[in-house]
């Protein structure tokens, strides 16, 4: 009589938490449904700056910030390896090359990014000129504002636009959220205009080096043209294990796509979709946004 008795507690505290659980979902429906267009979108960028992203409405993307804490962390060929531990399956051309006594690093990354299709070009240098051997073993730091050049990106996935994006900057990403693809899907057109012709030229000898194909790039002046498809020659390679890693994590990056769209239905837009899941489950929001932190805690006071 007594296991019955706490049968009927544990059913009564489970429908009461049922019933509170879909009473907060639903206000938490009204109050996205009530919050003015302007006003979701001032709010989303407010709440994924300390991520170093902000939201751009006009074509639905999350887009890097010039002054993004991942600037003071500079990059290096480990970020790479390690990504994929990070539900990170991306394809990878870095292209290395020296000017003005330096070594310049400018690497280009298309893929899948947790929940996230995205592209992303960066551009950094070391403060001395290394050896060719020794080049994917040293850091590099982000080019000042001085050093930028003007890029441009075109993503594409299955010859449909995902967007484009061009500005001066030392690491211009978008991501689309909620969107599932393999990285050989997408076709990745870059535009990259530099300070002088000097630096184009030294940046074309190293797309060269990285096993570019001549028909993937093209020169005019400073504007250096380059197109990244599956067929690249340095795009990331894997043994029968690494890539039996791949596979099982872009399982579990789809399932998760899923589940988004399904935690947050009935939400159609991004905005929506992203305040929502914020109003319920903050602590899925920020896990959602950490791009390329590697596992780093970024905190947003609710």
């Amino acid at each position: 009589m007594g296991m019955e008795k706490m049968g009927w507690i544990f059913l009564a505290l489970f429908l009461i938490l049922l019933i509170w659980a879909i009473w907060r979902r639903e206000m938490c429906k009204s109050k996205i449904r009530h919050m003015g267009r302007e006003e979701k979108q001032k709010l989303l960028s407010d709440l994924t700056a300390p991520f170093g992203f902000l939201y751009e409405p006009g074509q639905d993307i999350f887009v890097s910030r010039r002054n993004a804490w991942q600037r003071k962390e500079g990059y290096e060929a480990l970020f790479d390896n390690l990504s994929p531990n990070f539900n990170m399956i991306m394809d990878v051309f870095p292209v290395y090359f020296d000017y003005r006594d330096k070594t310049w690093l400018i690497e280009f990354w298309k893929g899948q990014y947790g929940i996230n299709t995205g592209a992303e070009v960066g551009v950094y240098h070391a403060n001395r000129l290394i050896p060719k051997n020794q080049r994917k073993w040293v850091h590099y730091n982000a080019v000042s504002d001085e050093e930028m050049p003007l890029i441009g990106i075109c993503l594409e996935k299955r010859g449909q636009k995902l967007f484009t994006l061009k500005k001066y900057h030392w690491w211009l990403a978008a991501f689309r959220m909620g969107m599932f693809s393999q990285p050989k899907e997408l076709f990745m057109y870059v535009t990259i205009t530099f300070s002088d012709i000097a630096a184009a030229e030294a940046f074309e000898q190293g797309l060269k080096e990285a096993g570019c194909l001549r028909w993937q790039y093209r020169v005019r002046g400073r504007r250096v043209m380059v197109t990244l498809d599956r067929s690249c020659g340095t795009l990331l390679k894997s043994n029968k294990f690494a890539a039996l890693h791949r596979s099982l994590v872009q399982c579990i990056n789809r399932f998760y796509c899923r589940l988004y769209q399904i935690a947050t239905h009935p939400f159609k837009r991004t905005e929506d979709r992203m305040l929502f899941l914020y109003e319920q489950l903050p602590w899925c929001f920020q896990h959602m946004l950490r791009l390329h932190s590697f596992g780093r805690k970024v905190r947003v006071k609710k």
